[in-house]
């Protein structure tokens, strides 16, 4: 396994963004010492660029998925599956992109990520990432309990987007990706996230739901994001949930 440590902030439009680049390193950091994984820092801009087309920032975005993509490329598959380590969950754009549409996205998240330039109330990209990054493939939505109107008609039963709750995830497809913002977690839970949300899961319940997956499903990637905290208190409340990623992640 490796891990990408992917230090962006630009996704984000919240005053609790400036907390990304120091969180996304300490988390990142951690996520080496517990999985014994080496840790990789996908050189990213501390620039902002002007909206375009309704999205913030987005040169400085596309320039950072260029940096992904290289970085990703560099990769022999004798290194086994990348664990993204973010900043915004933008980030997570690129590494989903590149899988074919054969591997489901099971997206941990408070929130949909669902928006267009045209249906986002803020212009920030990582409102949008996952309509932007899911293509054709089966998008299983996990712990949402925020979801916008303009994302509601992508979402149901006979869509694309499914709804689980944690502890149900059952996707078709053999082989998935997961997608974990910290913000599907209980801001009681965990309290260095970018957008808390009330309600949400325990890092207990997630961590089982990622163990679940095993032997069923194969795992070929994941990410976590939207870490702001670098408090080695907090972040070690994270470590089952590391661990049970790389029991998952062979």
């Amino acid at each position: 396994m490796r891990i990408h440590s992917v230090p962006q902030f630009q996704g984000a439009l919240v005053e609790a963004r400036s907390g990304l680049p120091s969180g996304c390193r300490a988390l990142a950091r951690l996520a080496g010492r517990v999985l014994g994984a080496e840790v990789t820092e996908v050189p990213v801009s501390a620039d902002t660029s002007p909206t375009i087309g309704g999205i913030a920032n987005l040169d400085v975005l596309l320039e950072h998925q260029e940096a992904q993509r290289a970085a990703l490329s560099a990769q022999s598959e004798a290194e086994g599956p990348v664990l993204t380590i973010g900043g915004d969950c933008s980030v997570d754009l690129v590494p989903v992109r590149r899988l074919g549409d054969d591997v489901a996205v099971l997206w941990f998240d408070a929130h949909a990520d669902l928006n267009t330039p045209e249906s986002s109330p803020s212009g920030a990209f990582h409102g949008m990432v996952l309509r932007s990054a899911m293509g054709e493939r089966e998008v299983v939505l996990v712990g949402a309990r925020s979801i916008d109107d303009g994302e509601r008609p992508l979402i149901g039963e006979d869509k694309q987007v499914r709804l689980a709750e944690c502890g149900e995830v059952a996707p078709r497809n053999h082989e998935v990706y997961l997608h974990i913002d910290l913000d599907v977690l209980s801001p009681d839970e965990f309290n260095g996230m970018t957008y808390p949300e009330p309600g949400g899961l325990s890092v207990g319940e997630l961590a089982d739901q990622v163990r679940r997956l095993s032997p069923q499903w194969t795992v070929v990637g994941a990410a976590i994001t939207e870490c702001v905290t670098s408090d080695d208190a907090e972040l070690a409340k994270l470590v089952p949930l590391l661990e049970a990623l790389g029991e998952v992640l062979k």
